[in-house]
C-alpha cells in the first residue's frame, strides 16, 4: 500500500510538472492591438447657432476614409462611434480594402465586407460605440486601408474625428466601387487650422501573433494633432521595433483640466482628464501613452475671444490632473510618458474677426508653463519618463520656438514635427 501511494504521488508530481511545461511551451495566442485611432468630437456646431442640439442629416451617402495602420496583422476590425448623438446612427453597408496609392481608389480584389454580429448593417445607439466582426485580410504597417461606409436611409450624424485620415463622400452605395467618382473631399481649413472630417470611425484594430505587441497612444492637443504619431511609428519600424503601433488621441484646442468653451467649443473636445479613459485606455492592446497637453490651459484663459468664459487652471490643479492620468493608466498596467509644454512666444492667434491680437505672450502668463515643465523634471513627477525638445527651441530665446520649425509660434512645421518624433527615446519601446 505504501509503495502504491508512493507511485501515485510520483505520478501526480510528474503529471503536474508535465502540465506546467506543456502550458509554458504552448504557442502564444493571437491578440488584438489598436493600429489607428482618432478622438471623436461633437459636430453639432451649436456655438455657431447651427444644428444646435441635433445632428448632421445624411441620406444615401457613402464615405470613404483612407488611413494608415501602424501594426501588421492577419485580421482587422473596426470601431465606430455615435458618442455625441442624441439619435441612433444606421450603417447600411461597410467594406474595407487596400488603397495602393493612399487615395480614394481601392483595389477591388482586396475588398472585404464588414459585418456586425454576422449582419451587413448595424444600428449604433445614441451615446454608444460598436465594434465590427473580425475581417480576415492581411494588413501591413504603413500601408493604406480604405474604409467605405454607406448610410442608406435618413440617418443622424454628430460624432466625427478631425485628424488622422483622408476622407471622401459620394452619393449612393460605393462600398464595392473601386473609384469614388464625383466624390468630395471631407476636409476644411479655418482660422484655427486644417481639419480632416472622419465620419464616426474611431479605431482600427489588427490581430497579431506577436505576444509582445502593444499600442502606444499619443494623447494631447494641437501640438501633436499632426504627423508626429505616424513619424514616430515609421521611426520605430526603421529601427527594428515592429511590436509597437502608434495611434493618435489628440484634439486641436484641447485642455487638460476643462472642456472647450466659446466658438467651436464642441470640436475642441472634453477636458483631457475626462476623455483619457475612453480615448486612450480603452484602445485595444494599449501598453503606453505619450501625454503632451497643457499649453491651452495656460493660453486660453488669456484670450480675448474667451475672456471670462475659459476657467483658469492653477498649477496645483494641473499637476493633480496630470497625476490622475498616471494613476488611471498605471491601474491598467499602462506606462505614461510626459512631453514638455513647448514654448509659444510669438503666437498671437488672430481668429473670429478679433480686432488686434487675441493673445500676446508675456513672461507672467508663461510662468505657469515654465513651472509645469520644472515639475516634470522633478522627483515629484509620477510619469515613467519625460521627453524635452531642446532642438525645437530658439537658440537665442528659450521662451520661443525656432522660427525654422514653427508655423505660427506654437505649432510645428513638418520638419519640427520630425524633430519632435526623433527626440522620443527608443528605449521606451524596447
Amino acid at each position: 500500500m505504501k509503495r502504491l501511494l508512493t507511485v501515485l504521488l510520483v505520478a501526480a508530481v510528474l503529471c503536474t510538472g508535465l502540465g506546467v511545461t506543456s502550458a509554458a511551451a504552448a504557442p502564444a495566442q493571437p491578440h488584438w492591438v489598436s493600429a489607428w485611432s482618432t478622438s471623436p468630437v461633437d459636430a453639432s456646431l451649436s456655438e455657431l447657432g447651427a444644428l444646435s442640439g441635433v445632428s448632421v442629416p445624411v441620406v444615401n451617402v457613402s464615405s470613404r476614409v483612407v488611413i494608415r495602420p501602424t501594426m501588421t496583422g492577419d485580421q482587422v476590425r473596426l470601431v465606430f462611434s455615435n458618442e455625441y448623438s442624441k439619435f441612433p446612427l444606421v450603417i447600411s453597408a461597410c467594406t474595407v480594402g487596400a488603397s495602393a496609392k493612399g487615395d480614394a481608389a481601392v483595389s477591388l480584389c482586396s475588398l472585404r465586407t464588414v459585418r456586425f454580429h454576422t449582419l451587413g448593417c448595424v444600428v449604433i445607439p445614441a451615446g454608444e460605440t460598436v465594434t465590427s466582426d473580425p475581417v480576415a485580410m492581411s494588413v501591413t504597417a504603413g500601408e493604406a486601408l480604405a474604409v467605405t461606409t454607406y448610410y442608406r436611409g435618413l440617418s443622424a450624424m454628430r460624432t466625427i474625428g478631425l485628424i488622422g485620415g483622408r476622407s471622401y463622400a459620394a452619393v449612393g452605395n460605393r462600398t464595392h466601387s473601386s473609384a469614388m467618382l464625383g466624390a468630395l473631399p471631407l476636409n476644411f481649413t479655418a482660422d484655427s487650422g486644417a481639419y480632416d472630417i472622419i465620419p464616426c470611425l474611431k479605431e482600427v484594430d489588427v490581430r497579431t501573433a506577436d505576444p509582445a505587441a502593444g499600442a502606444c497612444v499619443v494623447f494631447g492637443d494641437s501640438t501633436v494633432a499632426n504627423e508626429i504619431p505616424r513619424m514616430l511609428a515609421a521611426r520605430l519600424r526603421e529601427n527594428g521595433v515592429t511590436s509597437v503601433s502608434v495611434t493618435q488621441a489628440a484634439i486641436k484646442g484641447d485642455r487638460l483640466s476643462y472642456d472647450g468653451v466659446g466658438k467651436l467649443a464642441a470640436i475642441t473636445g472634453r477636458a483631457g482628464v475626462d476623455r483619457f479613459a475612453s480615448d486612450v485606455l480603452d484602445q485595444a492592446g494599449v501598453t503606453s501613452v505619450i501625454v503632451k497637453i497643457g499649453v491651452n490651459d495656460v493660453i486660453h484663459p488669456q484670450l480675448k475671444s474667451k475672456q471670462g468664459a475659459a476657467p483658469y487652471a492653477s498649477f496645483e490643479q494641473l499637476t493633480s490632473d496630470f497625476t490622475a492620468l498616471v494613476e488611471m493608466a498605471h491601474a491598467r498596467g499602462v506606462k505614461v510618458y510626459f512631453a514638455e509644454l513647448t514654448p509659444w512666444k510669438g503666437y498671437t492667434r488672430n481668429l473670429f474677426g478679433i480686432t488686434g491680437d487675441d493673445v500676446r505672450w508675456t513672461p507672467e502668463i508663461d510662468a505657469l508653463r515654465v513651472q509645469l515643465n520644472d515639475w516634470m523634471r522633478s522627483e515629484a513627477c509620477p510619469a515613467d519618463g519625460v521627453v524635452f525638445f531642446p532642438d525645437l527651441t530658439d537658440p537665442t530665446d528659450p521662451a520661443a520656438l525656432n522660427p525654422a520649425y514653427t508655423t505660427d509660434g506654437v505649432h510645428f512645421t513638418d520638419a519640427g514635427a520630425q524633430l519632435a518624433a526623433d527626440a522620443i527615446p527608443l528605449e521606451w519601446f524596447r
